[in-house]
Order: C-alpha cells, then sequence, then structure tokens
C-alpha cells in the first residue's frame, strides 16, 4: 500500500491536495488573455501576503536566482553591501556580490546565532561616508533554524538616517512568519513558490520599492534574462518577456486563496504554535537545540545530533520506517545536527506524528528517551492554545 510521505525538509514542501490539482490543468495560452487575468490575480493576491503596494515580479527562477536577479539589477560594481554572514544561505547572498565585483563588508556571526540591531549600527555608525549601499541580510536562515528582527534592524537604520537599502531574503519566511514590507520599510524582499506557499520549486518573487527602483537606473552589471526593468514593463500588462512558468501560476492562485482563507495572522500564528510543540516536544526527549528559543525559527528547528546517534541511520529509520524524510547539517554543521522543516501545510495532528516518529526512530537506535514524552509535551502545547 502507498504510504503518505511526510517531506520535513526546510524545503520544498508539502503540497496540499488543493494545490496539486490546480496544477493538473491544461496548460493555457501565455499570450492571451486568460492567462493575462491569472497573472494579475496572482500579482494582486501576493501583494496581500507581502504586505506592499510596491511593484512585485516573478520569474521562473529558484529561490538562488532572485537572490542572484537582485544584485546584478539594484548595485554596480565596486559597491559597498553590508552582509550579514551566518549561515549556509546568508553567506551565499555574500558570495553572488562578490562575483559581481562588490565590496562586501561581512557581519558574521557564529551559526545558530541571530544579528542584531546593534551588530548593523556599528557597521553602519562607522561608514562616515555613507558609502554602504544596502543592508542584505536573511529574515530567516534554514541551515540553522534562526529569525533575524527584521522589523528592529529595519527601525534602527531609520533612526540611524543611513541611506542604505534593506535586502531582505524572505525565501523561508514569506506567508510563514510575520512580515510587514511596506510598514517596516524594506525595500526589496525576495522570496520563491516552494516553502510558505506550498508549491513546487520553479516560481522566483521579489518586490521593489520605489529607492530601490533608483538603484535599478544607475546599475551598471550586465543582465538579460534578469533584467527588472523588462519584466516591470511586459507586467503592466500581465506579460513576461520570455516563457513564465504557467502550471505554478495555476498552484499559485489556489495557494494565495488558502493562505487568504485563513487569514495571514492566523497563518503566523499556527506557524508559532506548530513551533513550540516541536521545540518542547525536542526538550522534553532531552533533545538539545542549537538555536535558543529567542532566536529559534518558526519554520525550521535544528537538533544537536544525541551522542551515539548517527544522521544517515537517523535518517534511513524515518524514511524507512516511518515515511519521514528530514534534513541533515549543512556544511560545518554536517553530521552535527538534523533539520525539521515546519512550515507551509503543517497543522496539530501532524506535529504528532511527526514528533512521535522521531521518538521511535530515537529508541530503536539506542537513545534513552521515555516513550510517550512527546506526545505529552506536544498536547499540553496545543492545550494552552487560546
Amino acid at each position: 500500500m502507498e504510504r503518505r510521505k511526510y517531506l520535513q525538509i526546510p524545503g520544498p514542501t508539502n503540497v496540499p491536495e488543493r494545490i496539486l490539482r490546480s496544477l493538473s490543468k491544461p496548460l493555457l495560452n501565455h499570450r492571451g488573455e486568460e492567462f493575462e487575468e491569472l497573472v494579475g490575480y496572482c500579482v494582486s493576491g501576493l501583494k496581500k501576503i507581502y504586505k506592499t503596494e510596491n511593484d512585485l515580479l516573478l520569474f521562473p527562477s529558484s529561490g538562488s536566482g532572485i537572490l542572484e536577479a537582485s544584485i546584478v539589477n539594484l548595485f554596480s560594481r565596486g559597491d559597498k553591501l553590508a552582509v550579514i554572514k551566518l549561515g549556509v544561505f546568508s553567506d551565499r547572498m555574500a558570495d553572488i556580490a562578490e562575483n559581481h565585483g562588490l565590496n562586501v563588508i561581512p557581519i558574521e556571526k557564529e551559526w545558530g546565532s541571530s544579528v542584531s540591531p546593534i551588530d548593523i549600527k556599528e557597521v553602519l555608525e562607522n561608514d562616515k561616508d555613507k558609502e554602504i549601499k544596502a543592508v542584505c541580510l536573511p529574515h530567516n536562515e534554514t541551515s540553522t533554524g534562526i529569525k533575524n528582527d527584521i522589523k528592529g534592524i529595519s527601525e534602527m537604520i531609520k533612526e540611524l538616517n543611513h541611506p542604505a537599502l534593506i535586502v531582505v531574503d524572505a525565501i523561508s519566511s514569506l506567508a510563514s512568519l510575520e512580515l510587514k514590507t511596506d510598514e517596516w520599510n524594506l525595500d526589496v524582499v525576495i522570496s520563491s513558490s516552494q516553502k510558505g506557499l506550498m508549491l513546487p520549486p520553479g516560481l522566483g518573487i521579489v518586490s521593489i520599492s520605489k529607492r530601490a527602483w533608483d538603484m535599478v537606473e544607475k546599475s551598471d552589471i550586465s543582465k538579460w534574462y534578469w533584467d527588472f526593468k523588462a519584466v516591470k514593463e511586459r507586467m503592466k500588462g500581465n506579460q513576461f518577456p520570455y516563457t513564465p512558468a504557467t502550471t505554478l501560476l495555476f498552484g499559485l492562485k489556489e495557494s494565495i486563496d488558502i493562505l487568504l482563507e485563513e487569514g495571514l495572522e492566523n497563518v503566523w500564528n499556527r506557524h508559532e504554535l506548530m513551533t513550540n510543540a516541536i521545540r518542547n516536544s525536542a526538550h522534553a526527549m532531552g533533545l538539545k537545540l542549537l538555536t535558543s528559543d529567542e532566536d529559534g525559527s518558526n519554520t525550521v528547528t535544528a537538533i544537536i545530533l544525541p551522542d551515539g546517534i548517527n544522521y544517515p541511520d537517523l535518517s534511513k529509520v524515518l524514511s524507512e520506517d516511518y515515511n519521514i524524510v528530514i534534513g541533515g547539517g549543512l556544511k560545518k554543521l554536517k553530521g552535527k545536527i538534523f533539520r525539521i522543516g515546519h512550515l507551509g501545510s503543517i497543522h496539530h495532528v501532524e506535529v504528532y506524528g511527526i514528533m512521535g516518529a522521531l521518538e521511535m526512530a530515537l529508541y530503536k537506535l539506542g537513545y534513552k528517551v521515555e516513550l510517550g514524552s512527546s506526545s505529552k509535551a506536544i498536547a499540553e502545547t496545543f492545550l494552552k492554545e487560546k
């Protein structure tokens, strides 16, 4: 008998049945009126999820593609950027910038810690000539399971009256964590389809403020496929300069409907509740987390592998016995942690299944855990729900 697979990596995430059905629709003419109506609907809905009135562009792309697109459109060779580095994916933005000839000023934090407004303030205060063009950072870092205080950082930059743009990687936070693009004065917010939007990979999204468009006009880095101006011009008529990800737009429409039906604040609160249940469950099993509860992400939890338990064995038992797929540590954290993704389509009963399976897998591998401790901690968390 075929069993459901629980894809509990930090993305791609589980795709709800409603969205899967929408993805099976026959293709349509991407130069026709029906397609233009679909694009218009999706852009309007995404602006509600981004909480923005800024321009919003779509690309057939992964999240990494949109990161590069933002770099090559916003900046010119030699520009100085303050880039927060605290994990695999925040490091990636610095790598992309350096590959395009930009001058990266790294703000490095220990993996498993978040960056504070004070960390960034010190760098900007030392920028006496206001040469730093942007502060680039992730809202959420999936390789370590941390979130950053984007609102607090934005408020600090505004108080300093520093002209640096705020460029936010929200690939693993959009539609999962509280994000208010306009209210928080975020200039560029980058995301993609395969995380909180609950879609397959292949659709990149970016919102761009007026200040950021002024930078686009000055950029001297070559681009064609990634050209913001070309895409903006065609999207005025809900079209694209090349073939778009048509099927994913069917799914995006359904995703938008699902999220807005639940209500964004309810979505954010649900992710927080599921996270609390997972973290409390892990604590009850005697597991240690890589991050503090304060810094911990609401989309992925990084757990330190107990002594005597290796990741390949744990991953194998979870996959073969319980059909649950988890993520391992990346780069310097490889073999030291495992990661449970809990974003997108995840609800109460699924948390019981995931963490109960983890408890049994650890028990089978010789880890001393009190059977039932996981479920008890989850129940106590949920029963406190308002």
